[in-house]
């Protein structure tokens, strides 16, 4: 639709208007920020992003030079999303479609919106130099660039004469992040004993000046800062490839450089040409002054992927911060049906750039200052900001969850639409399932094995409704495998919150897409199941296996001297109720729902096939629960000794962090295993937990190597079978909980 735009709100598509943040750029903060204070009347929000850690491009290249922790410089998105009531979607989008309102992605379904905002920030622009995606190392993503840095600073130290480092570059990121790194590789080559003096770094501009976009004054007290840290400056050339070893000129003149490092200005991300956005000539996503699509109203763009037609705006972090609170004013005048707000920019922006020495240098129009007042007060500006996104208000406590009855049935005609959308693979043995209408699933019986059944459900812990719908089926598979036996076919049942068709229809395509990602995985087929309404969305599977019957694995065949195996950490328990209260970290929350989708068909079979003689998953019970309905049906005594536990958990748990099921698990072992001496890992439920089984001892080292190479390398051994004859569970004297550390143990 293209033409001009005026501030009218687009008609409402739907009862509940859905409003996707792609991205969790600066302005976008701002909005979630907002939204945790004063939620958007008749919106749900979402946040899309490919990182749960924004980073603060204020405060980067002080993180880089060691002024600032990891954790001071970026802004976790997990707790702040929580608190805002936002769901969060940590997938990066690879492409949008403003006619049928959809976000892509790589490995997973698309996501509807009514209205989306884009702020992914920009790449570096290095189309026009050959050879700089082989060669060159782009500044952005930073967290791309800190994992390459890493190499950077080994092999500087082991460089035998001079190592050279190019910034190619001039402006302000490209000055202050090279004097951030010349620090920092500078402190490191002194800690790991090598010689400082045989760095050699040098910043390259095609300008005839630095910052030739501010104030000249800036780029000469700039120029100074270079020159007393020893970074040399080569003005007025342009690169025109990066070769190995190499950092070609256009004058045909060769700089040796070690490593090139790219911060060439700003580049719009490819998929964006892709998406039929009306762009500016810079590829930019054009947005007229409320900050919308200049070609499709219902996405709007903020921040360097933003191209402003009303005037020509420098890609910097000013603007994107400023743009946050127009955006939050517009989505919520959208919502309501109002008018929305404009932008209207600076003429002159505040820049101040520091030195990696406590100085810097300040720029407004033609003014500019420096010195170390100056840095003080950028430190003062830059925390003051930040704390607005770290130091968030406590949440109240969340109810306890709840089992519900079956609701009204989900309306026929959106059932069939969403199943319509799913590619559900045909199975062997499934005679009738749901490419049938039928009253109930038919399966052939497999010769010669007994049938294996299980029922797992549970309400959503996590706002991604395909991602929840991979970990529910995860967790209901868990039975299946700890009897090894294999899955053959699943039911779902699935509570929808009552609404809009359309946002019903979306959210159960999104469960069952989820559920088919691991069933597919493991040969099972999804045959048939129930939808209700509830709520609060659940999701429950039905699940059918089979097996030989001299091959099932039970509870009850531990002997004396076998020795416990536990395939994964403990902790998803506290870790997902901190996280319902916005208090777990990103990092976290990422590992565990990282474990949470893998499933324990591999450790299983490995377990099976090193002679597990009594195996089950760590569900509800707790460790301690499941370790004790071993040792009944066994009837065997188990010492308990050290047990993996996910990084946060201990912590947390110490703090009295605990799910709402533990104090019911810690009240079952009653008299049997003493809560004030045990830690309270040990009763902390676990969903999508791994495998605990008993085998003999000759056989744990290379069951570990194996499940290591499985992906389980948080398995460990925590116990053993200390005596037979009667049931008991103790504790080895001083076992405390170790953190998983991500490595082989």
């Amino acid at each position: 639709m293209p033409g001009g735009f005026d501030s009218r709100p687009l008609p409402p598509s739907r009862g509940l208007m859905d409003i996707v943040l792609i991205g969790g750029g600066h302005a976008h903060v701002e909005v979630l920020r907002n939204a945790l204070m004063t939620p958007i009347s008749g919106a749900r929000l979402t946040l899309v992003t490919r990182d749960v850690a924004t980073p603060y491009s204020g405060m980067i290249p002080g993180y880089l030079a060691g002024h600032y922790t990891w954790a001071e410089a970026h802004i976790d998105l997990v707790p702040l999303a929580a608190r805002a009531g936002t769901r969060l979607i940590h997938a990066a989008a690879t492409g949008l479609d403003p006619e049928a309102r959809q976000v892509h992605f790589e490995t997973r379904p698309p996501l509807r919106f009514d209205v989306a905002s884009l702020d992914i920030g920009s790449r570096p622009a290095n189309d026009g130099i050959a050879g700089a995606g082989t060669h060159g190392l782009p500044v952005k993503p930073i967290d791309r660039f800190l994992d390459r840095w890493r190499e950077v600073e080994t092999a500087a130290c082991a460089a035998t004469g001079s190592y050279r480092v190019t910034m190619v570059g001039g402006g302000a990121a490209g000055v202050e992040v090279a004097m951030a790194l010349h620090r920092r590789l500078a402190s490191h080559m002194v800690e790991a004993g090598c010689d400082p003096a045989s760095l050699v770094f040098t910043v390259v501009t095609a300008d005839a000046a630095l910052l030739a976009d501010h104030a000249t004054g800036a780029g000469r007290r700039l120029a100074r800062a270079l020159a007393g840290a020893g970074i040399g400056v080569c003005l007025n050339a342009p690169v025109v490839a990066l070769e190995d070893g190499h950092v070609c000129l256009d004058d045909g003149s060769v700089l040796q450089s070690d490593v090139t490092i790219l911060a060439t200005g700003a580049a719009a991300p490819d998929w964006i040409r892709r998406t039929g956005l009306a762009v500016d000539n810079g590829g930019f996503v054009a947005v007229d002054g409320f900050l919308r699509s200049t070609s499709h109203p219902c996405v709007f763009a903020v921040g360097d992927v933003a191209g402003f037609t009303p005037g020509q705006l420098p890609k910097n972090g000013v603007h994107a911060v400023r743009q946050g609170p127009v955006l939050d004013g517009s989505l919520r005048r959208l919502a309501e049906g109002r008018e929305l707000v404009s932008y209207r920019p600076q003429r002159h922006t505040l820049a101040l750039v520091s030195t990696g020495k406590g100085h810097a240098v300040a720029s407004r129009g033609p003014i500019t200052v420096s010195g170390r007042w100056v840095w003080r007060w950028k430190d003062r500006i830059d925390r003051r900001w930040m704390r607005r996104y770290q130091d968030l208000p406590r949440m109240e406590e969340t109810l306890p969850m709840r089992c519900g009855g079956c609701g009204a049935k989900v309306p026929s005609r959106v059932l069939e639409r969403a199943l319509a959308r799913l590619d559900v693979p045909a199975m062997p043995g499934v005679l009738v399932g749901l490419d049938a209408a039928d009253d109930a699933a038919v399966l052939a019986p497999v010769p010669g094995t007994v049938m294996v059944q299980t029922v797992d459900h549970f309400p959503a812990f996590v706002d991604d409704p395909w991602l929840f719908g991979r970990i529910a089926a995860v967790h209901a598979l868990s039975d299946i495998h700890a009897m090894g036996a294999e899955p053959r076919a699943a039911m779902a049942l699935v509570g929808l919150v009552p609404g809009d068709a359309d946002a019903m229809e979306d959210d159960l395509v999104l469960m069952l897409e989820g559920v088919l990602s691991i069933l597919r995985e493991e040969g099972c087929a999804l045959v048939g199941g129930h939808t209700g309404e509830s709520d609060r969305a659940a999701l429950g599977l039905v699940v059918t296996g089979h097996a030989d019957e001299s091959a099932l694995i039970r509870l009850s065949g531990l002997e004396r001297g076998d020795v416990l195996l536990l395939t994964r950490p403990l902790g998803t328990g506290a870790l997902l109720a901190a996280n319902m209260r916005g208090e777990a970290e990103a990092a976290w929350i990422g590992t565990i729902l990282e474990a949470m989708q893998r499933s324990n068909g591999p450790a299983a079979r490995v377990l099976a096939g090193a002679g597990a003689r009594a195996m089950t998953d760590v569900t509800g019970f707790g460790l301690a629960g499941h370790l004790w309905d071993m040792a009944r049906a066994s009837g065997v005594a188990i010492e308990i000794g050290r047990v993996p536990a996910y990084a946060g958990a201990v912590e947390l748990l110490a703090q009295g962090r605990a799910s709402t099921l533990h104090p019911g698990n810690v009240a079952a072992l009653d008299g049997i295993l003493d809560a004030d001496t045990a830690d309270p890992i040990l009763f902390d439920p676990q969903t999508a937990g791994g495998l605990v089984a008993g085998l003999p001892e000759e056989e744990a080292n290379e069951a570990i190597a194996l499940l290591h190479e499985a992906g389980e390398t948080g398995a460990a051994l925590i116990g053993r079978v200390t005596g037979s004859g009667s049931a008991a569970l103790s504790l080895e004297p001083g076992a405390q909980p170790f953190t998983f550390s991500g490595t082989n143990m």
